[in-house]
């Protein structure tokens, strides 16, 4: 009987202490679902968190962006427009050819509206700035007028810059520095044309800075640049031609003008179109 007691005794302990391991794998095991559930709520939580913040953000730069295309403060208009460097153009006709008049200044591009007033006649180049809440600014730098170039075959007369442009505007006649061409062409020019042979206006820039008191010049298609040379004891017309190996042609000029004036010559015409031959007319 003992025997028999111990074996039931030691039985049911067996069974007890598999009963208790059984429990604590279910404990276990519904802790483990139970752990990734609460997380994934979190993470879904958080994510809907995220999305109504963008939708915030969205809903107010919408409702910046609609306010700053409909407040008129935000509009450019002449009065909030300044125009620099124009002392020829009138600030205006600038103003006009940028384009920007009743314009929001967020839709203003200033490359664009640069072009646009590098496009105006006279204008060389352009600078353009804007800034809040409407204000632009335009710099621009114009052709400078240095020469006055007569058209004969038009009767009328025209005024260029160094390029050779000619421009919508006048230059100073009274200036000392101002250069004055006859052109006995057959050409029709008119603003915004450049005139040809290329080099021309720089050539008679060049002639008029080594000969000082020499402001007018001749332009012939045969011949050339030519113009009257005055000196102390007479005067007499030198034929430069075109504005090949100009440099040389005029230290030629000054050479033979200092050796006529010292010997006492009056040519008739000095011709310096082949600087290594040049010559001179009898008296």
């Amino acid at each position: 009987m003992p025997r028999k007691e111990a074996d039931r005794s030691q039985a049911t302990r067996t069974r007890t202490a598999r009963t208790r391991v059984e429990r604590l794998h279910r404990a276990q095991g519904a802790s483990a679902a139970t752990a990734p559930t609460g997380m994934l709520q979190r993470i879904q939580w958080r994510s809907v968190g995220w999305r109504l913040l963008a939708l915030v953000v969205l809903a107010a730069l919408i409702g910046a962006l609609a306010y700053a295309s409909s407040d008129f403060s935000f509009f450019v208009y002449r009065d909030s427009t300044r125009i620099e460097g124009a002392r020829f153009l009138p600030a205006d006709e600038i103003f006009a050819a940028a384009g920007v008049n009743e314009l929001n200044i967020f839709w203003i591009d200033p490359a664009e509206v640069a072009r646009r007033v590098v496009a105006l006649d006279g204008v060389k180049a352009a600078r353009v700035r804007c800034d809040l809440p409407a204000r632009v600014t335009i710099k621009v730098e114009e052709r400078e007028p240095v020469v006055m170039w007569r058209a004969t075959s038009q009767e009328q007369d025209l005024w260029l810059d160094e390029a050779g442009v000619v421009l919508p505007y006048h230059g100073d006649v009274n200036s000392p520095d101002m250069v004055f061409v006859v052109d006995f062409g057959e050409r029709h020019l008119q603003v915004g044309d450049q005139i040809e042979p290329e080099g021309i206006v720089q050539s008679v820039l060049q002639l008029a800075a080594a000969l000082p008191g020499e402001q007018v010049y001749y332009y012939q298609p045969d011949r050339g640049l030519s113009f009257t040379h005055r000196v102390s004891g007479g005067e007499w017309p030198v034929y430069v031609g075109t504005s090949d190996d100009l440099a040389r042609k005029i230290q030629v000029v000054q050479a033979l003008t200092g050796y006529l004036v010292a010997n006492n010559i009056t040519p008739s015409y000095v011709d310096v179109r082949w600087a290594q031959h040049p010559v001179y007319g009898r008296p």
